[in-house]
């Protein structure tokens, strides 16, 4: 389990700086996305993780591919 959280905490850490580059707030960007603001506050807190299908949305909003987000995690 911590091992799950750690890995939350960080992809939502790499989702957070590539937001804040681009120069999206919260509600902007769960717009582009289709969830949330709320929800993506807590992805990007690590609280939770996105599906797979959720994830691939953000990383398409943020003009970035799902690998780098994961990488960068």
């Amino acid at each position: 389990m911590h091992t799950s959280m750690g890995l939350a905490t960080k992809i939502g850490a790499s989702i957070r700086r590539l937001r804040v580059a681009r120069d999206l707030t919260q509600e902007e960007l769960s717009d582009q996305v289709g969830i949330h603001y709320t929800f993506l506050g807590h992805i990007e807190r690590g609280n939770k993780l996105p599906s797979l299908p959720t994830l691939k949305r953000i990383a398409s909003a943020l003009g970035a591919t799902l690998s780098r987000i994961l990488k960068d995690a």
